[in-house]
């Protein structure tokens, strides 16, 4: 007796190029920098959820209807009342399933095989200080940049500027979500080691930055973001979005970086000066949590200006570190105050 196969939908097919505004530290098996896919389908998947979650939210969605259909749409293997059809109308239960999303990164310049393993690899540093100021105050901003030790490889990195064409290969029915989170991605998305702190920022071509309007959608008062333990939502208050970007654009990534982080270590010593606040801003121990405030480097028609966007939320029980609802809301005034006071919000 023959198998039926499942239904295969119709699929849809996006090409955009991509490239870095700052270096990206992307590491392999070996923790070598290289192009690689995976860390683009996180990328897309983690702004999927803002975007399911904008579009949904006033339908009363919830975090399981959430996870059900990024499982049907991303893979999974947790679902319990998945069910497929196959050629033939039956209706089965699986209990996992395979992506529906494809992705494929080209390089423009690849013409074979013996050429490509050079064209996905980055490169090593030169070693060297860490701020061309002397400033060790800021110097962990150049996480990669100086030699690593005797005996001890330089950190390699993607160059900043360094193009590929990445092709997304989906469903018919999730245009909406998907090319949504890709503008979200273009304004907001990097990746890498350090990427909270500007390193790893994407840009993608023919792709322009949302403005307070445009970003209504996704954005929720700072109470409502506080009531989940996930970044559902970037914060907003009667003054819009809580979305700075610096008044003045520079000429080079690195000066974006230096910038970043003086004003980052300003953000977080004020929060040290408030009954220390700083882990609402993350932390690596107890347990782990990716700060919040993103810090990113964008390209506009003028240069690269500096970009910082607030999503709050509670702390997860499972990272360890606690913080009552009235620290968190303390903390993110004292956030907000002070990147008013440094940076142009965006209107």
């Amino acid at each position: 007796m023959n198998a039926t196969k499942p239904l295969l939908p119709s699929m849809r097919k996006e090409r955009y190029t991509i490239r870095f505004l700052t270096p990206a530290f992307l590491g392999d098996a070996e923790q070598d920098a290289r192009w690689r896919t995976p860390p683009f389908k996180h990328l897309l998947r983690e702004w999927w959820r803002v975007a399911w979650w904008s579009a949904h939210r006033n339908g009363g969605a919830s975090i399981a209807a959430m996870r059900r259909e990024e499982g049907r749409l991303f893979g999974h293997a947790w679902l319990e009342d998945d069910r497929i059809e196959d050629e033939r109308g039956r209706i089965s239960t699986v209990a996992a399933r395979r992506s529906a999303v494809r992705i494929r990164l080209f390089h423009p310049d690849d013409d074979g095989a013996a050429k490509a393993k050079e064209l996905w690899k980055g490169k090593a540093t030169q070693g060297g200080a860490p701020l061309k100021t002397g400033d060790l105050s800021v110097g962990y901003a150049w996480f990669g940049f100086a030699n690593r030790g005797r005996e001890q490889p330089d950190r390699r990195r993607l160059e900043a500027g360094e193009a590929r064409v990445l092709v997304l290969a989906y469903p018919e029915g999730h245009e909406n979500d998907i090319q949504a989170a890709m503008n979200l991605a273009h304004s907001f998305g990097t990746l890498g080691s350090r990427s909270r702190g500007g390193w790893g920022s994407l840009h993608v071509d023919d792709q322009t930055l949302f403005n307070a309007a445009q970003l209504r959608p996704y954005t929720d008062s700072l109470e409502g973001c506080l009531s989940r333990d996930w970044a559902a939502a970037i914060a907003a208050d009667d003054q819009g979005p809580w979305l700075w970007r610096s008044s003045k654009t520079v000429a080079t990534w690195g000066e974006a970086i230096e910038q970043g982080a003086r004003d980052r270590r300003q953000v977080r010593t004020a929060l040290k000066l408030d009954s220390d606040l700083r882990s609402a801003l993350g932390f690596a121990s107890p347990g782990r949590m990716p700060s919040p405030l993103r810090w990113k480097v964008v390209r506009e028609s003028q240069g690269l200006r500096l970009q910082v966007v607030a999503m709050p939320h509670r702390i997860p029980e499972e990272a360890g570190a606690k913080l009552t609802p009235d620290q968190l809301k303390r903390a993110w005034g004292v956030v907000r105050r002070a990147l008013d006071g440094r940076f142009d919000r965006v209107r």
